[in-house]
């Protein structure tokens, strides 16, 4: 019997490369971040945990509605879905990884063996044919269902209350879809202010470092390029006031284009 839940489908970017240029061991160790990042906290409540399917460099969660739990006190589904994804993309780009993904809702099967529904396909297909760039997608099916359905949101709040935490985790691109926006979410998580500083600039790094491997523009080079973008949106946002707090040049904490490059031709 098929039940209603979100459904994550996500994987790690890059990883064909990475298998082709990597020992075993660095393999291994990059799978296991990856997998102790995305699955549960064994401390929670498991019935309001997803349910983790990990095999090779992709991950799929299931955040089942009707559990007795969620039931009797929805704890806000979505929310604490994104709100993951912000920890999870937070945490693995101190490692250098990138993952890519989707969220959607839908009917799916999961039990310890087996896996399936048209959830697990429409998550994969945001994934692979919707993402393109290091994403995670929030499908407009999940969207809806959740402006209708009370069992995703949490129990006491109304449905303007609930968009408005939602809509601090999640950011819409230029092609109209919503993504999670964990550069941005993530300051208000971290346990001090002074750590968010220190994190864009291993974000900023990260994504230089990479660009850098390439001297011409290609379909890998695009992706860092988003990337690269997504944070120079994200810093040109932040009031002035911040950066002199913390003794920063809001220059300094912007991507340049001759930083890169396969797109040094460009500057003039």
């Amino acid at each position: 019997m098929y039940s209603k839940a979100i459904v994550t489908f996500l994987d790690i970017l890059g990883f064909r490369q990475l298998v082709a240029e990597s020992k075993p061991e660095r393999l291994h160790k990059i799978l296991k971040i990856v997998e102790k990042v995305a699955t549960p906290d064994s401390s929670k409540e498991l019935s309001y945990e997803p349910e983790t399917i990990v095999f090779s460099d992709s991950i799929v969660r299931v955040r089942k509605i009707h559990s007795e739990e969620n039931l009797q006190y929805p704890i806000g589904l979505v929310f604490n879905e994104l709100l993951d994804f912000v920890h999870a993309q937070s945490e693995l780009i101190r490692h250098g990884i990138l993952i890519r993904g989707g969220i959607t809702f839908g009917n799916i099967y999961i039990d310890k063996n087996q896996i399936f529904g048209p959830a697990l396909i429409r998550a994969y297909d945001l994934e692979n044919k919707f993402a393109k760039y290091p994403r995670l997608i929030v499908d407009p099916v999940l969207i809806k269902e959740f402006k209708k359905n009370k069992l995703l949101r949490r129990d006491g709040h109304s449905i303007k209350q609930e968009k408005e935490y939602v809509k601090k985790l999640v950011r819409q691109s230029d092609d109209g879809l919503w993504f999670v926006d964990y550069a941005r979410a993530v300051s208000s998580e971290l346990d001090e202010p002074e750590m968010y500083p220190v994190f864009l600039e291993i974000h900023r790094k990260m994504i230089i470092e990479n660009c850098s491997k390439f001297n011409e523009y290609n379909k890998n080079l695009e992706k860092y390029v988003w990337l690269a973008s997504y944070h120079n949106a994200l810093i040109r946002e932040i009031d002035q006031s911040w950066f002199k707090h913390y003794k920063i040049k809001k220059k300094d904490m912007m991507i340049k284009t001759n930083e890169l490059p396969a797109l040094q031709y460009l500057e003039t």
